[in-house]
């Protein structure tokens, strides 16, 4: 995307896609018309090759660096703030494992084997587990995110879409930024980044980030359950916690490299390296009503909440990319290789004081993958992309869950799962006439995965009823094995320059695999099936730079079979949520995006999303379940959300601007659950920035507020059910309003 260093005065979608406006456009005086500006081209590589942004039939929402930093976009998680049908979701894991929702699909599981409904890629490296994507976000270059399957040249795992995330590379010259930010809860935010060439072929990048505070939960302790047992001189008394304000702070560290070698005009190597330390706090949940474990909660404040443990993360995460481009003549080599390791530990109190299912949860993962790609044209009208990709991780799962004063005793899972995917794709552009485009896809994925292990009672004070009450002990071996080919027609036409419109059949495909929760019986264990989309898109693009309105928009139709969920069951008069598949749902909807550009100085987003969304066909042998299930919405599928944006620059004397910026959204009323027990109410949240910039726009003071309106919403919602009523719900609070003053220097 070459807005590198540059200015933006428009982007392609409302709230979404934001960027500075050019300096020498600030400092002029007199405002005129928004048709006189000049902007840079926006180039993107959704499509793996640079393209410009109106160039591609594909609904895509960018992002600056600038912007994301402008909004308080800290992690990937954030981008619901901003983005335009996007949303995330947290369960038992919290912040451990988030997921990111596009349109309605994502992936309502914490576990770190799953298979994500969202591929995302950072520097062209796929994750294929949330347990990777929960990092901070900083020194970005762009976003990228594609709406709807992009199963041709993304593939695996990408039935709602895909994030891509391009961090900021080294340029022909030295620059450096940084940033420092201070806000409620005595949060600090403190980011720095420097680059530039170290000889004629070499340059090199290095960039770090540190968080910590922000916590604004309180742990009201155990109270009146501490000293209590329930085998008095066996089990040890639970102990007394106190009171404890600021739960839910961070303790985030990064640092990345990036080394660019050019021994010649025609070879680009890359090297990355990144290693990321977090050592915060987890979410935590409240209960309101009556918990899963039986605590009924004696307040309904939900920043505040009853636990013996203090909810932590302890995760190491190292990774290494290489990658090389090559001209050959007519065509571009683009190859890339990569290595990730994440060692992490992390804890989730339920919410209840005693123990009674306390997780303390541990995993190891280790992954590679592989990309080769050949871009290039025939020269008659002919653009194409055709290649291989690989992936291969390990995935070891450990977890003990305290339920002493439950079943008396401990239970302890030790999972190891691997999986191995390889896939050859293709795709290419035809040009029909001066004016229509047809695109063509293929792609065939191999998968194979195993997964192994047991729960057992560890009986540590020999009284146990574990083994009679949950079904323990419980030992698996078991594999999965599929493939699939999907693709991709889309035929696009171009009534004018700036002007694009489009219709496109795509299929998507998410693999099957393992339920990685506590089993306590050998079903749970069996592989469920992959996940497979037709979806049906139409869409329009008008994004004329010199125009005061652009607007872009969207219908779409996605038709699902086999689709993966969570399902709530009981287990010993506990209820837990099991990995199945739903078989036949269905989602449609629409989206319309505009960016208005009134006067030179302003700019204002709005983008308005509309989602319906049916289970058709939930296949149970219990009948009681299918008809709970057939005609509920999926989980994370509001009927209606809006994002709008304004940003206006005041010409202060001196050449000081001004430049006052405010950030709204709303998400309708929705469920986080197919099972539709429990309806999370809407909610909206308003940002507002005023900034300050020197004359030669280096140093920005400015003054923030986040959720301003103070309004309570909810990033996770866990029902608790007794047969088959709900009592009550743990629930995991989304941020309060909060304040602060943050300081950027850049050369």
């Amino acid at each position: 995307m070459r807005i590198v260093g540059k200015n933006l005065a428009f982007s392609l979608l409302a709230a979404t896609s934001a960027a500075p406006l050019s300096t020498a456009m600030a400092q002029e005086a007199k405002i005129q018309p928004a048709a006189s500006v000049a902007v840079d081209e926006i180039v993107v590589t959704a499509r793996k090759r640079e393209e410009r942004l109106s160039d591609v039939p594909i609904a895509i929402s960018t992002f600056t660096g600038e912007r994301l930093q402008d909004s308080g976009v800290a992690n990937l998680t954030d981008l619901s703030k901003i983005a335009a049908g996007v949303s995330f979701r947290q369960d038992v894991a919290g912040r451990a494992s988030p997921s990111i929702v596009i349109r309605g699909i994502g992936f309502d599981d914490f576990r770190s084997n799953g298979n994500p409904a969202v591929s995302v890629s950072f520097d062209e490296v796929y994750q294929g587990s949330n347990a990777l994507i929960g990092g901070g976000l900083f020194d970005i270059d762009r976003i990228e995110i594609l709406k709807g399957p992009q199963g041709t040249l993304y593939g695996r795992n990408t039935t709602a879409g895909a994030v891509n995330v391009i961090t900021r590379a080294p340029g022909e010259t030295t620059k450096a930024n940084s940033y420092l930010e201070y806000g409620s809860y005595d949060r600090i935010r403190a980011e720095a980044g420097v680059g530039g060439p170290l000889g004629d072929a070499v340059r090199l990048r290095v960039a770090a980030v540190y968080e910590s505070g922000g916590g604004f939960l309180t742990n009201k302790g155990t109270t009146t359950f501490a000293g209590l047992t329930s085998a008095p001189g066996v089990i040890p008394p639970l102990p007394f916690v106190p009171e404890t304000q600021n739960v839910g702070d961070a303790d985030f560290f990064a640092a990345r490299g990036t080394l660019i070698i050019e021994p010649s005009p025609e070879t680009k190597i890359t090297a990355r390296f990144i290693y990321a330390r977090d050592q915060g706090d987890n979410s935590q949940s409240d209960v309101l009503g009556r918990s899963a474990t039986g605590f009924i909660e004696p307040d309904t404040d939900p920043f505040t909440y009853y636990g013996n443990l203090a909810p932590t993360i302890d995760s190491d995460q190292a990774g290494f990319n290489l990658q090389l481009d090559q001209e050959l003549g007519g065509a571009r080599l683009t190859a890339v290789g990569s290595y990730t390791n994440l060692d992490r530990a992390y804890t989730f109190d339920p919410g209840d004081p005693r123990r009674r299912f306390d997780l303390d949860y541990a995993d190891d993962l280790d992954q590679y993958t592989g990309e080769v790609r050949l871009t290039g044209s025939l020269g008659t009208g002919v653009t194409w992309t055709t290649g291989g990709f690989y992936f291969q991780d390990e995935v070891r799962l450990r977890s003990r869950l305290d339920a002493s004063d439950f079943v008396r005793s401990i239970v302890a899972t030790d999972y190891l799962q691997t999986r191995e995917s390889w896939a050859l794709f293709g795709e290419a552009d035809w040009q029909i006439s001066s004016q229509v485009t047809l695109t063509t896809g293929l792609r065939y994925t191999d998968e194979a995965s195993d997964f192994s292990g047991s729960t057992i009672d560890l009986n540590p004070y020999g009284i146990s009823v574990a083994a009679a009450a949950l079904g323990l002990p419980v030992s698996f071996d078991n594999t999965f094995a599929d493939d699939n080919l999907s693709g991709r027609l889309i035929l696009s036409y171009r009534p004018m320059d700036d002007a694009l419109l489009y219709a496109s059949y795509s299929q998507g495909y998410k693999s099957g695999g393992f339920d990685g929760s506590t089993i306590f019986s050998a079903p749970e264990a069996l592989p469920f099936r992959s996940e497979n989309v037709d979806a049906y898109e139409v869409g329009a693009k008008f994004l004329d730079a010199s125009s005061s309105i652009n607007v872009t928009v969207a219908g779409f139709y996605y038709s699902f079979d086999d689709l993966q969920a969570n399902s709530v069951r009981q287990t010993a008069g506990v209820a837990t949520a099991v990995r199945t598949n739903v078989a036949k749902a269905t989602v449609w909807g629409g989206e319309i995006e505009a960016v208005i550009r009134p006067v030179r100085n302003a700019r204002i987003g709005l983008a308005i999303t509309h989602l319906n969304t049916t289970v058709d066909d939930f296949v149970s042998s219990d009948p009681a379940e299918v008809a709970r299930r057939n005609g509920n919405d999926l989980p994370d599928a509001p009927a209606f959300a809006f994002n709008a944006d304004a940003r206006y620059t005041f010409s202060l004397s001196g050449g000081w601007q001004l430049e006052p910026q405010m950030n709204a959204s709303f998400i309708g009323d929705h469920f986080k659950e197919i099972d539709n027990f429990v309806e999370v109410k809407g909610y909206g949240r308003l940002d507002l920035r005023l900034a300050l910039k020197s004359p030669d726009t280096r140093w920005t003071l400015a003054a923030f507020g986040r959720n301003v309106t103070d309004s309570v919403y909810f990033t996770g919602v866990i029902p608790a059910t007794s047969a088959g009523m709900v009592v009550g719900q743990q629930r995991i609070v989304g941020q309060p309003a909060t304040y602060g003053l943050s300081l950027g220097y850049a050369f």
